[in-house]
């Protein structure tokens, strides 16, 4: 939208401000602002006055311009007090976003078809092709695409937004640059990020957790929900699947305190003993540190 908000012979420039600018000499005449014409008339008016260049430029008028500009009047009782309608009203030809005005009323958002209207422009303006493209997205987007008081409607949170967009793709949540808060406190949550997990790393068996690292879960969005669990991989796996019998000197890295109580040790030694086939307490003589 880069066209002039004028007539092409810019005729408007030329008109005898006294003779066709009538609102300049006091009230108007009786139903003077019912005739479309005259509406237009007054607006391409106020454009030249705020030095208006292109249509982009009708984003920035306010309720402010048209009262210091002897439209008062017809702001009030033609649109409702609403600057946003008059615009609307008077260039219907052209597609207006509400939301890039300044003036974007509260209200605008409390219509789910308008959600869907933003959230289909916003990929646009985001060059999002496929659904996983928005993982990426941050507030910064939304802020800065003029999305700040929608991104409100949902807690501030993408995620939220994007799946109330898109609800019939399979999300993960863990995927997106912020995590929606209290995600990681629900263990149906961290259950299902550790299938996802699984599937990811080719894990197929419980014994294969043993193997995994800190730097698996960095690796693969889940940092924030190992930090939930000291940073232990063992704890976090033990809380999700309580009814394995886990052996936490398997993991690469034991819980902290994990020797220090006597029950661990003896388990560690009754496992060992099973191991090795000791039956009787003369063969751990032959044990070596190796």
């Amino acid at each position: 939208m880069t066209q002039v908000v004028t007539p092409p012979s810019g005729r408007m420039a030329r008109l005898d401000r006294r003779h066709e600018a009538v609102w300049l000499d006091g009230p108007v005449p009786a139903g003077f602002w019912d005739r479309w014409e005259n509406r237009r008339r007054y607006l391409l008016w106020l454009g030249e006055q705020l030095g208006f260049q292109s249509v982009q430029d009708w984003y920035r008028v306010t309720t402010d311009d048209v009262k210091a500009n002897r439209g008062g009047g017809l702001l009030k009782y033609a649109w409702n007090s609403s600057i946003i309608a008059g615009v609307r009203d008077c260039f219907p030809e052209y597609d207006w976003k509400d939301w890039l005005f300044g003036m974007c009323p509260r209200t605008f958002w409390c219509d789910s078809k308008n959600h869907r209207t933003y959230m289909k422009w916003l990929g646009e303006q985001l060059g999002i092709r496929r659904a996983e493209d928005w993982y990426n997205v941050t507030n910064e987007d939304f802020i800065r695409n003029k999305g700040g008081a929608f991104l409100l409607h949902y807690n501030c949170t993408i995620s939220a937004a994007v799946m109330a967009h898109l609800p019939d793709y399979e999300w993960k949540e863990w995927m997106f640059r912020k995590i929606p808060k209290g995600f990681w406190h629900l263990k149906k949550n961290r259950r299902r990020y550790l299938r996802w997990l699984a599937e990811r790393l080719g894990i197929r068996r419980m014994s294969g957790w043993y193997h995994l690292t800190r730097r698996h879960f960095e690796e693969n969005c889940g940092n924030n929900l190992l930090k939930q669990f000291a940073g232990s991989p063992c704890l976090l796996l033990k809380d999700a699947y309580p009814r394995y019998e886990w052996k936490e000197w398997m993991f690469r890295k034991i819980p902290k305190g994990f020797w220090h109580l006597k029950k661990n040790r003896r388990r560690y030694l009754r496992w060992l003993a099973e191991r090795l086939g000791i039956r009787r307490m003369s063969g751990w003589y032959h044990l070596t540190r190796r």
